[in-house]
């Protein structure tokens, strides 16, 4: 496997993590890992409850909001 040419690294003290893309390396500057497990499970918890088809809009509509607000933070700090 090759080496990326501009690698990003997250500085945690004395520590140096390299990161895969610019999301991971905001995930870890930021420290968002702990966030991003919560939401993962509580999407889980979300969609384990769709039974039936009003359910899975609610669940549909949570998981759209979820989005549109990463996707609108992801703009935020390409421009």
């Amino acid at each position: 496997m090759s080496k990326p040419k501009n690698p990003l690294y997250v500085v945690k003290g004395t520590t140096v993590h390299p990161t895969e893309n610019v999301w991971d390396y905001m995930v870890e500057r930021l420290n968002l890992r702990p966030l991003l497990n919560i939401l993962n499970e509580l999407l889980k918890v979300v969609l384990n409850s769709v039974k039936d088809y009003p359910t899975f809009l609610m669940a549909k509509n949570f998981v759209d909001q979820i989005v549109e607000k990463v996707l609108s933070l992801k703009l935020r700090f390409q421009s």
